[in-house]
């Protein structure tokens, strides 16, 4: 009982250290596993109507696009451009899907399997399809219906009986048909959702009709153009409230959907050191004295030079310039070098000399060899059959055509030695020894070849050279050195407030007040510095430097402001917009003073312009790119409506203020078709409403940006 009441006692005691408990056991537990829930709270590579996409999932769509993009190209790696392109394809995929899917749910929009299916074997293959690179005919470059078949049977093709390798290749076919289905299917479903928004907007007869009547309506128009930039700005004076007032009036023109960062920065690049290339300089020196005595050039060109020793003849304008400069005076066995020659070290050893024709025109049949053991006894005897036909009086080209209809009779085209070598020097030497018209047979690894000489060019002389050609690179101790002295720039402690002069003070060039903009793929358009915009955008700490390691080159840079996703700050826009106000006030000074000189012709104004007199033919007013003068809205107008062989008085234009006079006008031959205007115009509103309202939909779904945070 004494024990029961003392736990009556300190029951509320004891309830608060079991709470505490509790408590810490939980925090604990969400501490050791709560680091994944609130980086997943926080893994939102962008979001779309409130629903979120992670990372994980759009480098995974990056991936697939990578490997759809490899396949269909044959490269097996993709270079950074490519690599960006593909990121921002993919995010804009991502982002219209699920709008679309959004949208087409409330319309009740789909794409059925049936529809699919019609578009992959129907008579209207999609056009998606149709332009895919390997299902065209590589003859004629023409979407090929049998190829697309193939290629869905191979995919259709059970994998149970396929040996390993034939499955996988059918497997990564498979992925490939489901990446394209889905392309194809909300190709599709927004063709649909366009089709709906374009017939929400109406053409009428008198729309129609105006419009097809003015686009045959071609004027011919002399003019002279006072260009803005001849006016030099302090001509004009636009104030800061000016300014102000038109970016208030403009807020929505000025809209950022990602963050900008305002940075100062400069490079060092990474090159050979002295010491680099005293190195690389006394190997050369070695690579000479071996190259001297050796009886085997082959084997020092292999120690030595970055480039493999080809025992190939070469004709004069296949020579590089340091190897012509040697050989006009050389004689054999004569060696040059090591001269320095850019960043590189070379070597030449004339090897032999010959007159010979610099190239042949060679047809070929290639038979692989058997891989069975016992087998090739038959392939020899097939090889010697084709051959004994050739030799019996049948053209080689029949004969490799009936082997394979597409090889065009066996023509390779013209080859020189180089050209050949990677075959083997005794098809070097047989194909150029080879009489026109003889043909003989070979074996290489891997097949048996049967070729025929059918032309040669004129001999020529033609030399034989050892070249040893041994490039000077950054050693680790030089990059060691460049860093080093880079760290302990960024680690002074002054850096961040005086970054200008202390890099100055170093002999760097230091580029201020750099704007990068989140989506932005590099810095000032320097290769592989995504990086540096990534860092810059998500910086908290104004003033922060950083230094960046890129192939070649290292960037110190130092970010000074940060501006929020939202309307950029005046600030940031100020000197667009003053430049363009500067263009109004340009204008209509330009306008005033030649209206007080009351001329009265092209030429007069011509002179008072200090300009030409120019002329453009063929405008009318649904000309969007005039030839020479790009988007003028001002001269569309004239080419419609200006009276003939009249003066038109100083007007303003996009690019400076213009005199016209319209010469002629001529009327078009085509015949007014009501239906074929009125779907041009529908056709034309479609591809216009298609690109608003996926704009308008990204506002309206609000669609969140988040990728600079995490590539």
């Amino acid at each position: 009982m004494a024990t029961l009441q003392k736990i009556r006692d300190k029951g509320v005691f004891l309830v608060a250290i079991i709470g505490i408990a509790l408590l810490a056991f939980i925090l604990g537990d969400l501490f050791t596993s709560g680091n994944t829930l609130f980086a997943k709270s926080r893994d939102k590579a962008f979001v779309v109507n409130g629903q979120v996409i992670s990372t994980q999932e759009f480098a995974d769509r990056i991936t697939e696009w990578e490997s759809f993009q490899k396949m269909i190209s044959g490269q097996t790696s993709l270079d950074e451009n490519t690599s960006q392109q593909i990121r921002e394809a993919v995010y804009d995929q991502m982002v219209r899907e699920r709008m679309l899917d959004n949208e087409a749910a409330k319309l009740g929009l789909s794409v059925s399997k049936t529809e699919i299916n019609d578009l992959v074997h129907g008579e209207t293959i999609s056009p998606l399809l149709q332009q895919l690179p390997f299902f065209l005919d590589p003859q004629t470059g023409m979407f090929d219906r049998e190829g697309l078949m193939q290629f869905l049977s191979t995919v259709n093709a059970p994998v149970e009986s396929l040996q390993p390798e034939e499955r996988a290749v059918v497997e990564q076919y498979k992925s490939m048909w489901l990446f394209i289905e889905n392309m194809v299917k909300y190709q599709r479903l927004q063709e649909k959702y366009t089709t709906l928004l374009a017939n929400a907007v109406m053409v009428n007869d008198v729309e129609a009709k105006t419009t097809f009547d003015l686009s045959q309506q071609n004027a011919d128009m002399a003019y002279v153009m006072k260009s803005y930039f001849t006016i030099p700005d302090s001509t004009v004076s636009v104030t800061d409230q000016e300014v102000k007032s038109f970016y208030e009036k403009n807020k929505n023109a000025f809209r950022m959907n990602v963050p900008l960062a305002k940075t100062t920065y400069f490079t060092k690049e990474i090159v050979p050191s002295d010491a680099d290339f005293a190195e690389i300089e006394a190997q050369a020196n070695e690579a000479y004295l071996k190259l001297v005595e050796t009886a085997n050039p082959a084997s020092v060109v292999a120690d030595y030079s970055d480039m493999p020793f080809r025992d190939v003849y070469l004709s004069a304008n296949s020579l590089t310039e340091g190897q012509k400069s040697f050989v006009e005076s050389a004689s054999v066995s004569d060696i040059k070098g090591p001269a320095r020659e850019g960043d590189a070290f070379t070597i030449y050893k004339l090897l032999d000399k010959t007159v010979a024709p610099d190239s042949v025109h060679l047809r070929m049949m290639a038979i692989p060899d058997a891989s069975m053991a016992g087998q090739d006894s038959i392939v020899t005897h097939f090889v010697d059959s084709i051959f004994n036909e050739i030799q019996s009086g049948k053209s080689f080209a029949e004969v490799a055509n009936s082997l394979n209809p597409q090889s065009n009779g066996g023509d390779v085209g013209w080859a020189r030695e180089i050209d050949l070598a990677q075959a083997g020097i005794d098809v070097v030497k047989a194909a150029f020894s080879a009489p026109v018209g003889q043909a003989f047979k070979m074996t290489v690894p891997g097949q048996q070849i049967i070729l025929q000489v059918e032309e040669k060019t004129v001999p020529v002389q033609k030399y034989k050279i050892a070249t040893i050609n041994m490039p000077v690179v950054v050693s680790e101790k030089t990059s060691n050195n460049v860093d080093n002295e880079l760290n302990q720039f960024v680690s002074d402690p002054n850096v961040s407030k005086n970054f200008n002069e202390l890099a100055t003070q170093k002999g760097y060039f230091v580029m201020p007040d750099a704007s990068v903009s989140a989506n932005d793929f590099s810095l000032m358009q320097i290769p592989g510095s995504r990086q540096v915009v990534t860092w810059a955008v998500n910086e908290k700490k104004m003033g922060t430097v950083r230094k960046f390691d890129i192939t070649n080159m290292r960037i110190i840079a130092r970010v000074d402001q940060v501006y929020p996703a939202g309307v950029a700050p005046l600030q940031e826009v100020a000197t667009s917009i003053r430049s363009r106000l500067s263009n109004d006030k340009k204008a209509e000074k330009i306008i005033s003073d030649l209206t007080a000189k009351n001329l009265t012709s092209l030429d007069a104004y011509a002179t008072e312009m200090q300009s030409n007199v120019d002329t453009v033919k063929f405008v009318n007013f649904t000309t969007r790119n005039i030839t020479g003068l790009g988007f003028e809205p001002t001269l569309n107008a004239f080419s419609a409506y200006a009276p003939l062989n009249t003066l038109i008085p100083p007007a303003k234009g996009n690019m400076g203020v213009y005199v016209v006079n319209v010469l002629s006008r001529t009327q078009g031959t085509e015949t007014y078709d009501a239906k074929a205007q009125k779907d041009l115009i529908q056709s034309n509103n479609a591809y216009m409403l298609q690109m608003q309202s996926l704009e308008t939909l990204k506002k309206k779904l609000k669609v969140e940006d988040n990728r600079y945070v995490f590539f």
